[in-house]
């Protein structure tokens, strides 16, 4: 699956899942056991690939007083403005920070480098 398709999908998830975990995984080669990106923030930050970094991640809210989502935004430190360009808005955190992650590694054309610290 394409990373920007991938992205999409797990924005637009419900909540996180092994499916997804999976496919997620075949983008860097799989390994076991596949790190539950989709449901937990310490393996959906190992997606977020060097030196990029997170610039804000926030609960949602509907302006009705109830909480409405997660929007993360990263970006690179040697960048003199932050655009945002690699952001994201989901159910769940994890999910937002997977999307975003994955949607820097596109602009980056890079590999996770944590990945590949995990795997070694």
């Amino acid at each position: 699956m394409d990373v920007l398709k991938l992205a999409s999908s797990i924005e637009g998830a419900a909540t996180g899942s092994d499916y997804l975990d999976y496919a997620i995984q075949r983008l860097f080669g799989l390994k076991k056991p596949i790190p539950a990106y989709t449901s937990s923030l310490d393996a959906a930050m190992l997606l977020v690939p060097e030196p990029w970094s997170i610039h804000r991640l926030a609960h949602g809210h509907n302006g009705q007083g109830r909480l409405a989502g997660w929007a993360v935004e990263l970006y690179r430190p040697d960048e003199v403005m932050i655009d945002a360009s690699a952001s994201a808005r989901a159910v769940t955190a994890p999910l937002a920070i997977c999307a975003a992650a994955l949607r820097a590694l596109a602009i980056s054309g890079a590999a996770a480098p944590a990945l590949a610290r995990e795997a070694g």
